[in-house]
């Protein structure tokens, strides 16, 4: 699967994913074949990209600590586990302990220095908040924070978004400033709304109510809903991985890629998050994951393959005029004089 602009689409590419409307309304359902006719109406709508099927997966080697069995398995525990409590109020949240112990397990026991593929996706609550939980414990474990704070981590990443099931102004793949100033404030109040519901968990370490109250919060006092200037490590990590995560799914502001948001992570550095925090997340996700396409100093176009233990290394097969995989490939971490020069669609 692959996120593509739909203005570089020909017709005939297979969905991925739903083509969903600004109103949330599924247009256009998922393994659908697309014809011209529907890219007409895509663009009309003013959706400017759309997940379609990537024709090179069975060559492909993606890196992920977590297999694609247990990540649809733990975002329906997450699902389940958030909306018991929201539709059936007083059952307790508790069962999320062992969501997060089973994900830090899963965590611990990988590869310190694997470099893992993220896909720019569709935002979904729930795969978002999987996403930043993993991310989270992934860089807390590099940063050798102890396992207590990692527990503590885990759980403050699993329930950030609570407070996103309590509001109904959009805030999927839209910009937040475009916001009329009733619904930007109702989407400001999501913190202070999952912090109030928690503190009906008595079992719960008030760190962690504190994690999901500030983890929109910045450096430099600029974040909300209190303008906090927050120093805690843990809180840091929430912070800017659940950005990271945002920026490339479309949770809370527009989609962009991978090379944008780590850009965006680098320039907001010591300034909105820690730079500790981001030196760990740059060298953790993969700037080019795999699938992507992209056009070499050569001239060539090539396919990501798989990663090295450098996140802009990979190993690139490259394509012939019409678009076909060859024999020719290159690991950018040995051929020295070929280079990324762009992402192409």
């Amino acid at each position: 699967m692959r996120i593509q602009l739909v203005r570089t689409l020909q017709g005939g590419e297979k969905l991925a994913g739903p083509v969903i409307t600004k109103e949330n309304e599924i247009l256009i359902s998922e393994g659908t074949t697309l014809k011209t006719e529907y890219l007409d109406l895509i663009s009309f709508l003013g959706i400017e990209t759309v997940c379609i099927e990537d024709p090179y997966e069975e060559d492909e080697t993606p890196h992920d600590i977590i297999s694609n069995e247990k990540r649809e398995e733990y975002i329906e525990k997450i699902k389940s586990i958030l909306e018991k409590h929201i539709y059936h109020r007083g059952s307790s949240l508790r069962e999320i302990e062992y969501v997060a112990e089973d994900i830090i397990q899963d965590v611990m026991q990988a590869d310190e220095n694997m470099v893992i593929d993220l896909l720019e996706r569709e935002g979904n609550l729930y795969e978002h908040t999987l996403v930043v939980t993993k991310l989270c414990i992934i860089v807390a474990k590099k940063m050798k924070l102890t396992v207590e704070q990692i527990y503590r981590l885990a759980l403050g990443a699993l329930l950030h978004d609570l407070g996103l099931r309590y509001i109904t102004v959009p805030y999927i793949n839209c910009d937040i400033n475009e916001l009329s100033e009733a619904e930007a404030f109702e989407y400001r109040k999501h913190p202070i709304l999952a912090y109030s519901v928690l503190e009906e968990e008595k079992w719960m370490d008030p760190f962690v109510k504190k994690m999901v109250l500030v983890h929109h919060e910045r450096r430099d006092g600029s974040g909300f809903p209190l303008k906090q200037k927050t120093r805690d490590t843990e809180c840091g990590i929430l912070q800017a991985c659940d950005a990271f995560d945002c920026f490339i799914s479309g949770m809370e502001c527009r989609r962009m890629s991978i090379q944008q948001a780590l850009e965006y992570l680098v320039e907001g550095t010591d300034i909105f998050y820690d730079r500790r925090i981001v030196r760990v997340i740059e060298r953790l996700v993969a700037r080019y994951p795999v699938g992507t396409r992209v056009r070499l100093n050569t001239g060539e176009s090539g396919i990501v393959l798989k990663q090295t233990e450098n996140s802009i290394r990979p190993v690139i097969r490259i394509l012939d005029e019409e678009d076909r995989l060859t024999e020719k490939i290159y690991q950018l971490n040995k051929n020295k004089n070929v280079s990324i020069l762009q992402v192409e669609n």
